[in-house]
């Protein structure tokens, strides 16, 4: 009797927890991209109960039409309720986010979406000034 009430306790704490944490990303805004009046940016934050949950963005066009999206783009504070603290913009074929500004979280030539090399530019943005990148650990 003793270890059936134990494994019941622990079923029903662990589905306590997995609805605690859905995984679930939800939106929190839009934001349009300066120098790009085609491109919009939508944010998502993943549904999680912890200090700093991770973003992800998509960048679509006016027609709704997926061009590019990241998961996991970075931390950010808690329950984000807003977009307002985000900047987009394309300067000179490559496109950055900024939260805050001027912290850049993300950076990609426009020429290569698809592609990973997002962190390169980072690593060589970091070199040139710390305090544009905005680093979490």
């Amino acid at each position: 009797m003793k270890k059936l009430y134990i494994k019941l306790c622990l079923l029903i704490l662990s589905i306590g927890l997995n609805s605690c944490f859905s995984e679930k990303f939800e939106y929190i805004g839009k934001k349009q991209v300066l120098n790009k009046p085609d491109w919009i940016v939508k944010f998502y934050q993943l549904d999680k109960f912890e200090v700093f949950t991770p973003v992800r963005y998509e960048i679509t066009n006016k027609d709704g039409s997926l061009i590019s999206e990241r998961h996991r783009l970075t931390s950010a504070d808690a329950n984000l309720q807003n977009v307002n603290n985000f900047y987009v913009k394309v300067q000179d074929s490559i496109l950055y986010i900024c939260y805050p500004y001027p912290k850049v979280v993300a950076i990609k030539h426009i020429s290569n979406l698809d592609k990973p090399n997002q962190w390169d530019l980072i690593k060589k943005l970091y070199r040139r000034d710390t305090s544009l990148y905005r680093r979490y650990k």
